[in-house]
């Protein structure tokens, strides 16, 4: 397996934000809170919020889906952007 990224890709994968990823690739684990604020079905303390994500209960948030696949999910940087990818 390739571990390199290059920077074209890197861009692109760190300008995708949590709610366009949950909405195109995960639709069901999304809940709606209000408005403009969304939350997952299995993290309940977890919202999203203007371009933002806040998990409440563990003190951790991002911007980005990748950020949310590394703290959240637990995976490696290599392996969260090679799945964006």
């Amino acid at each position: 397996m390739n571990n390199y990224i290059n920077k074209k890709d890197l861009s692109k994968v760190k300008e995708l934000d949590l709610l366009t990823y949950l909405q195109n690739f995960d639709p069901n684990e999304l809940r709606k809170i209000s408005r403009n604020t969304y939350g997952t079905k299995t993290h309940s303390s977890l919202q999203i919020s203007n371009g933002l994500w806040h998990w409440f209960s563990k003190g951790i948030g991002g911007r980005s889906a990748l950020d949310y696949l590394i703290k959240v999910k637990e995976l490696n940087f290599t392996d969260a952007a090679t799945y964006l990818l």
